[in-house]
């Protein structure tokens, strides 16, 4: 009870019952488990849409071997980077694909890039 129940009492101290309460206590517990399988199921729905809602912004890009692409700039040399600088930097041309959205690339003069790259830091090079 709250410090000023004493002086007043509430409504829910005048109407209490003690073994109208214990009785819901015990059916709050046997109900629990039914109530958490709800709230997993919420949780798990709920991360579904958060990845559906995400994932509509990133599109995959597929490039082929022997495709000419620029890299992003902020990828390879975060500290080159500026207002007036380029954002992408080549043209490269695609050594390997690693698996997919994965790139190893070289240079015009077919020496390797160092890493590999990923799909999202590329673009396509058009002639």
């Amino acid at each position: 009870m709250l410090p000023i129940e004493v002086g007043f009492p509430s409504h829910r101290a005048i109407n209490f019952n003690k073994v109208d309460n214990e009785e819901g206590l015990r059916t709050n517990m046997e109900l629990i488990d039914e109530v958490q399988d709800k709230v997993v199921a919420k949780m798990e729905r709920y991360k579904e849409k958060t990845k559906e809602h995400f994932s509509k912004k990133c599109r995959v890009k597929n490039f082929q071997v022997g495709d000419l692409v620029l890299r992003d700039t902020e990828a390879s040399d975060p500290t080159n980077t500026g207002k007036l600088m380029p954002k992408w930097e080549g043209p490269y041309k695609v050594k390997e694909v690693l698996r997919p959205g994965t790139y190893k690339l070289m240079n015009m003069d077919d020496s390797e890039v160092p890493n590999t790259w990923h799909g999202l830091r590329l673009r396509k090079f058009y002639q």
